[in-house]
């Protein structure tokens, strides 16, 4: 039981920080990812600044972009995380490559779900999609070392605990 109340959320929370952390590390250091990001960004303040002076009251226009941001960040860096959790320990499955590869193609899948439509990837797309795996990846890794990775111990009909444990 606390295993579900205490650990499993402080190992998301962890896991979550640390793709978090890589990802913006990733935005800096890498020369797509930089120059997408300061695009994307220049692009965003800008026209958040125009919208806001050219707008009576600022403030729903400012909430707007909070949030727009903030589901951004839940669809990118929480809920792969969260999913592959949950389906992992619903069916027990424990495997550190499981964790790696689960979290890091659903980060990786997630814009191209989102897109809907099927055309040729650009390389700087698919650029993208291997740093959002690189990110998963970090997430499910570190996810899976704060659980334990491996089966928890069951006590037995006579009340011993398992063996390996």
């Amino acid at each position: 039981m606390i295993r579900w109340l205490i650990l499993i959320p402080f190992a998301l929370l962890i896991a979550v920080g640390a793709s978090g952390t890589f990802f913006l590390i990733a935005t800096m250091v890498d020369p797509v990812m930089a120059l997408l990001t300061g695009d994307t960004l220049f692009v965003g303040f800008w026209s958040l600044i125009d919208a806001v002076f050219a707008a009576e009251d600022p403030g729903p226009i400012v909430e707007d972009a909070f949030l727009a941001v903030g589901r951004i960040m839940f669809t990118l860096l929480i809920f792969p995380p969260l999913l592959v959790a949950i389906v992992s320990e619903v069916l027990g499955m424990r495997s550190l490559l499981w964790h790696i590869l689960a979290t890091g193609v659903l980060t990786a899948a997630v814009p191209w779900i989102l897109r809907g439509q099927a055309r040729i990837a650009s390389p700087e797309e698919l650029h993208v999609s291997f740093v959002l795996g690189l990110t998963g990846a970090v997430a499910g890794l570190i996810y899976w070392a704060i659980i334990g990775g491996r089966e928890p111990r069951r006590k037995e009909p006579n009340g011993s605990m398992s063996p390996g444990s």
